[in-house]
């Protein structure tokens, strides 16, 4: 069960303080209609998404696509770092905070908006003279505007997603994504024909704004509020620790979300850097199709954070629900992706399906194993463990780049697919000891 170690967090060991019990048959309805929606959520996300840029690339001009392109990834990395991982504080601390929920959300978001005007400010004056990529950005100054509203707006869109997670409201999540998607699709040719600037971009973010209002006044009128008059007079998580303890918890996880982020946008950059621009496609797809996948173990694990923020009873029972209800579906779509993979890859092109099928093979059975990391992960986050959550990312950043440089002289892209199953390998031995404790 649940309590506070001495300078560390939480721990697995005793009761919480009484008050808090949380009824068993709500938990586990909780966790896998929390689980289940966003799982489906990927896919919509997924599929909308594709089909959004394959819409773009028939209607617009291939400058036009690769440069909106880059806007909006460099949009979406930089407000990941703008967050400070403030997503993962909400879904931990949010659910039995009690009274002062609606300004600690505010707060949150007001944190992101402002490193997201100070980031991107500075990304827009500096960038475009020290990239010919974006040297585009600095010629307009109303462009500069909107990238910077951009960032501020895409924080918010990402944190909310957290608040209606954390006030078991994830059923919204896929129906605003989706609604999301379909706007973004039907901007794209309505853009084209008034002859809007960068309009793959704008087709991006109006939707984006319009969503932003209707979903936060969600939030603060009716989330919210049925969040708190369904919960006790228990002291919350945040008073228990203090908030010195909260803020070491939350500053060793945005280190480990760093890590992260560098491993997943490192390992490409070396694969262009040392086997070239054609190498770099043949692994790019296949990776940006595992990412999607494994984006389905740690967004249905949030689910896991929420309810065990929440559980007075013994945690185990809420992670067996979950290894056997959600974590265990993921394992026959992996292993059907994997004999798939050729047919997988095709809609790409019969280069892609003739040079990818290997490495995607080798990425997805490296997947199969980030379900379990994703779950330590999980349970380290419940427990307080912020420094085992960044030792666990590091150590991956570490050997993934490391085993990626010299297999990647030696054996091209499949080199590299085999160092990153090679680092995942040994960073789940290496917690699957305790995984195996809990769910025993």
């Amino acid at each position: 069960m649940l309590r506070r170690g001495p300078g560390s967090g939480l721990t697995l060991q005793e009761p919480l303080p009484a008050g808090i019990e949380a009824d068993a048959p709500d938990s586990s309805h909780h966790l896998l209609r929390s689980a289940y929606s966003l799982a489906a959520n990927t896919g919509v996300t997924s599929l909308l998404g594709m089909a959004f840029w394959l819409v773009a690339a028939r209607l617009f001009s291939s400058e036009q696509v690769g440069r909106d392109t880059v806007l909006i990834s460099v949009m979406i990395e930089l407000s990941t770092l703008c967050q400070l991982n403030l997503n993962n504080g909400i879904v931990r601390f949010l659910p039995d905070l009690g009274e002062g929920s609606d300004r600690a959300v505010g707060a949150a978001y007001a944190i992101s908006a402002l490193f997201a005007l100070f980031v991107g400010t500075a990304f827009v004056v500096i960038a475009p003279a020290m990239s010919d990529e974006l040297a585009f950005l600095g010629d307009s100054p109303g462009l500069q505007v909107c990238f910077v509203a951009a960032l501020v707006l895409w924080g918010v869109f990402a944190l909310q997603d957290a608040v209606l997670t954390a006030t078991h409201h994830a059923t919204w999540i896929p129906l605003e994504n989706g609604v999301f998607g379909l706007l973004k699709l039907a901007a794209l040719p309505a853009l084209l024909a008034v002859g809007v600037g960068n309009g793959i971009f704008a087709a991006w973010v109006l939707p984006m704004a319009l969503l932003v209002l209707p979903v936060n006044w969600f939030i603060f009128r009716r989330a919210i509020p049925r969040q708190l008059a369904g919960r006790g007079s228990a002291p919350s998580t945040l008073s228990r620790l203090g908030r010195r303890r909260v803020v070491s918890f939350l500053a060793q996880d945005y280190a480990a979300a760093v890590f992260t982020q560098a491993t997943l946008t490192l390992l490409p950059l070396l694969v262009i850097a040392i086997l070239g621009a054609e190498a770099s496609a043949f692994f790019g797809i296949p990776f940006m199709i595992v990412v999607a996948f494994d984006t389905l173990a740690y967004s249905t694990s949030t689910s896991l954070v929420v309810e065990g923020a929440l559980a007075g009873t013994s945690l185990q029972p809420l992670v067996r629900l979950f290894v056997h209800r959600v974590l265990a579906l993921l394992v026959p779509v992996g292993i059907a992706l994997i004999v798939l993979a050729p047919l997988v890859l095709l809609p790409f092109g019969r280069e892609y399906a003739e040079n990818g099928t290997a490495v995607l093979r080798l990425l997805l059975c490296a997947s199969l194993l980030r379900a379990g990391i994703a779950l330590f992960s999980a349970v380290a986050r419940i427990g307080g463990r912020g420094g085992r959550l960044a030792a666990v990312e590091f150590t991956l950043l570490v050997l993934a780049l490391g085993l990626a440089t010299p297999l990647a002289h030696a054996h091209g892209i499949e080199g590299v697919a085999a160092a990153w199953l090679a680092a995942n390998a040994v960073v789940f031995l290496a917690v699957l000891p305790f995984l195996w404790k809990l769910v025993r």
